[in-house]
């Protein structure tokens, strides 16, 4: 018997342990559809509060709030994945998430639950006949509630909405603004 051990043997083992690996993510709910990201993105979870609006931000930027002295600006999830916008109610919650130095809450509809996610059990986003596929989506799994989509936080938090080609059309046909 040799002690060298066996290279193919080893590198096998190595995969299935990849994709034997599970990730906690945090669910929650924008326009009835599942939605998660990684739990070691989230700070906290707090309830809707009162928000500070701020001057010329993109509409998915909802202004700031003040959580225990720190600043924290708010993007409404909701509006930044292009669905209609809703008013805030009793389950509206926002995720403190932060991404490098960033502290950004995502405004959410609810809040789900905390699940183990195995990386075997994630499936690539379908591209749809386009070149690329969905930006802001790092793939999809089928939860006990149905299918949820796992959200790529960096992505979100500095893709620009002009980039978005719906939204560009959109500038483009809006008058110009002359300033005063």
């Amino acid at each position: 018997m040799s002690n060298n051990p066996n290279p193919v043997s080893s590198l096998t083992a190595g995969n299935a342990a990849k994709l034997n690996a599970s990730e906690k993510y945090l669910t929650f709910y924008i326009d009835r559809q599942i939605f998660a990201i990684p739990s070691s993105q989230v700070v906290e979870i707090v309830r809707i509060q009162s928000i500070t609006l701020m001057p010329k931000l993109p509409p998915y930027v909802k202004g700031v709030i003040n959580l225990r002295g720190k600043i924290v600006p708010l993007i409404d999830l909701r509006l930044k994945l292009l669905k209609p916008e809703l008013e805030y109610g009793e389950q509206t919650s926002i995720v403190v998430t932060q991404w490098e130095d960033a502290v950004i809450g995502l405004i959410v509809d609810s809040v789900d639950d905390v699940t183990d996610i195995a990386v075997a059990d994630v499936n690539e986003t379908p591209s749809l006949g386009r070149e690329k596929s969905n930006p802001f989506v790092t793939g999809i799994v089928t939860l006990s509630k149905g299918p949820a989509l796992l959200l790529n936080l960096k992505r979100i938090l500095t893709e620009n909405e002009d980039e978005h080609p719906q939204n560009k059309a959109n500038a483009d046909n809006q008058p110009e603004d002359k300033g005063a």
